[in-house]
């Protein structure tokens, strides 16, 4: 006999039950978590989510292997950023002195021509517009008068609008170009060559705009290994006061294992979030802003090696036997 939608339904609910009574007999919720709150403690704990700091900083950072050398020392990293800043200081310096040769020539050129102080700039704008739109047609639709776009055409009319459109095209290149074609034949020699020369610099100053654009975007992830390794460096100097022993990769992993199942980003709402099932005040003592669980993996394992070097494994009074 086919059940019916009533008796679905509550073997569905039935399903879920047990899934989840089982769930919570399991490491993620059964295991011992980081500091189990008392009721005084649970009060304390914030409405919503407070702003994130070296959370939010690395949230398009592409996340770093767990041995990246940089994540643990605070030299190395503070080294690269130095570079990195080092390097657009002196993309900067390169900048300002084409932007000088660029207004040094274009003196010149306005010196040589003073009947006629307009004809430069006209010259520069019209070779600027011919380039520009040469290259636009290149990337667009491919060079003018493409007659293989016009085949692609299904009607009649679509042909009509579609050979208008690169007659247009190819109108406007030819009538750029021809403009800078009659300038440049006004122009004397000399003129002509300092508007070459500008040209040149002009594109120089393109090429080191983009070059400074991928070094500064490379500063935010600099900045933000320097935030982990400062977090180890804390715990280094702790490990030294207090004489403990720095667990091995393993025994974290371990650890791990048997608080979330190596999950960074759990989080099921039972007040214990992340790889080493963090409350969030506690996260908050070893410097963590916001959800434990939304914070990188280097983030979670640098915090929790703090955590470890000040108060050992009493956090995790289950799981914490895998720890030295």
């Amino acid at each position: 006999m086919r059940p019916t939608r009533f008796q679905r339904v509550l073997l569905l609910a039935l399903t879920t039950a047990l899934a989840i009574v089982l769930l919570g007999d399991g490491s993620v919720v059964g295991a011992a978590r980081v500091d189990a709150q008392t009721s005084s403690e649970a009060s304390d704990l914030p409405s919503g989510t407070p702003e994130r700091s070296t959370t939010d900083e690395a949230s398009a950072i592409p996340q770093p292997a767990p041995t990246d050398p940089q994540l643990f020392d605070l030299a190395l990293a503070q080294n690269e950023l130095d570079a990195l800043e080092r390097e657009a200081d002196g993309l900067r310096r390169e900048l300002a002195d084409a932007l000088d040769a660029i207004n040094g020539l274009r003196a010149k050129r306005d010196f040589l021509d003073l009947n006629r102080p307009a004809r430069g700039e006209a010259l520069d704008q019209a070779r600027a517009e011919a380039r520009q739109m040469a290259v636009a047609a290149y990337v667009g639709i491919g060079p003018p008068l493409q007659g293989i776009d016009l085949l692609h055409a299904e009607t009649a009319s679509e042909m009509s609008w579609r050979n208008a459109l690169l007659l247009q095209q190819a109108e406007r290149l030819n009538q750029a170009a021809e403009t800078y074609a009659i300038l440049a034949g006004e122009a004397d020699s000399d003129v002509l060559a300092l508007t070459d020369d500008i040209s040149d610099e002009t594109r120089h100053l393109e090429e080191l705009n983009r070059k400074l654009s991928r070094v500064t975007e490379r500063m935010p992830r600099a900045a933000w290994y320097i935030s982990i390794a400062r977090i180890h460096d804390e715990a280094d100097a702790e490990f030294r006061q207090r004489g403990r022993v720095d667990p091995t990769p393993a025994q974290w992993q371990a650890l791990r294992r048997c608080e979330s199942t190596e999950t960074y980003n759990i989080d099921t709402g039972n007040t214990f979030y992340g790889a080493y099932q963090f409350t969030w005040d506690t996260w908050e003592t070893v410097g963590g802003n916001g959800n434990p669980a939304l914070a990188p993996p280097a983030e979670q394992d640098a915090r929790a090696r703090l955590l470890y070097s000040r108060r050992g494994n009493q956090p995790w009074p289950i799981c914490g036997r895998f720890l030295p």
